[in-house]
């Protein structure tokens, strides 16, 4: 019996743990299919460090590929912590253009006051996936026969030979907190702020169309508007705000009250009549909300609970809640809604 690998690192990936998937209630880029190896503002780590960490990762791939990851960080002085890291990657594949090309990298600061009233972590990513999209393979017949000429991938012949994807971004994040009273107690009160601000650009480009099978000529995706040289692009960019007042009561946990300000535009290169329609190439929206968190954690249970609802005239409304439960050292139960 064969038994074949996937045929490209970086290319599929499988979602293996959903209960670590979070939504967002606010619009946000498609091109989900895309994102397993773009980092988000809640996958970014803050370090805080003795002395100078450098760690370098180094991994040979699939068909002339490299995989590598540097990370190095120090602390300038006991409070104020600085890392920068690069992950990049480039895999040629085992079929006909299927090629694998990112880089993450990644810019991270992390600052508290003496006194432990004001604490503060930034960061700046950019980061690029490009693939090539080879739409398939055309004759299912040679890839499933025993034959032996076909062992080798790059045999088998596939819809697009030139076709490709390409998604980038850039983000830049802050999450700073200062407490109101000047020492802590079991009471305390918090004033928060959050900003993000995040642009992704992601481009289908495809030089020749029509794809030879057989002898023949077919299109991939049904009829096009376009003969060749198809250049489909979309742009996005959002800035959230968020301002918060946190309550902190040592048993019985966290209470915070917000507002927040979401801002987007969606927008292409291009418009759209069909007879006497015509779709702008732009969608431009705010989204004002205010709501509450409370967050618990004591002994073996820890909880989050979220609502918030807009005061603006597109409606929106968000309920998410969390519980966990730490059986024991090898068992967790967990409980989550959203809506």
């Amino acid at each position: 019996m064969d038994f074949w690998l996937f045929p490209n690192e970086g290319q599929t990936y499988n979602s293996l743990q959903y209960s670590l998937t979070s939504f967002s209630p606010f619009p946000e880029f498609g091109f989900k299919a895309k994102h397993f190896n773009f980092l988000e503002a809640n996958q970014i780590r803050y370090s805080s460090v003795a002395t100078p960490v450098t760690e370098l990762y180094f991994k040979s791939v699939m068909q002339k590929g490299q995989s590598t990851d540097v990370f190095f960080t120090l602390n300038t002085s006991p409070r104020l912590n600085f890392s920068i890291a690069y992950r990049g990657l480039r895999s040629l594949g085992k079929y006909i253009n299927q090629l694998s090309s990112t880089g993450n990298f990644r810019f991270t600061t992390s600052y508290n006051t003496k006194n432990g009233r004001y604490y503060a972590n930034a960061h700046f990513v950019s980061q690029d996936i490009l693939n090539g999209e080879n739409g398939g393979i055309t004759t299912i017949q040679d890839f499933e026969s025993a034959n032996p000429n076909f062992k080798n991938r790059e045999r088998l012949e596939i819809y697009l030979t030139d076709a490709k994807s390409f998604l980038k971004g850039k983000r830049v994040f802050l999450d700073h907190t200062f407490r109101i009273n000047s020492t802590a107690a079991s009471n305390n009160l918090y004033v928060t702020h959050q900003f993000n601000y995040e642009n992704k650009y992601f481009e289908y480009n495809q030089l020749t169309v029509p794809s030879s099978v057989n002898g023949g000529t077919i299109y991939r995706f049904g009829d096009s508007y376009r003969t060749s040289g198809i250049n489909d692009q979309t742009h996005y960019n959002k800035t959230y705000n968020r301002v918060g007042l946190i309550y902190e009561n040592t048993s019985l946990g966290k209470f915070q009250f917000f507002a927040d300000d979401f801002f987007s535009n969606y927008y292409y290169n291009q418009i759209l009549i069909l007879d006497k329609i015509t779709i702008p190439s732009s969608i431009s929206q705010r989204i004002n909300s205010v709501g509450g968190q409370y967050d618990y954690q004591k002994n073996k249970w820890k909880g989050k609970f979220i609502f918030s609802r807009s005061l603006t005239n597109q409606s929106l409304s968000n309920l998410d809640a969390k519980l966990r439960y730490d059986l024991n050292e090898k068992i967790e139960l967990s409980f989550g809604y959203q809506t």
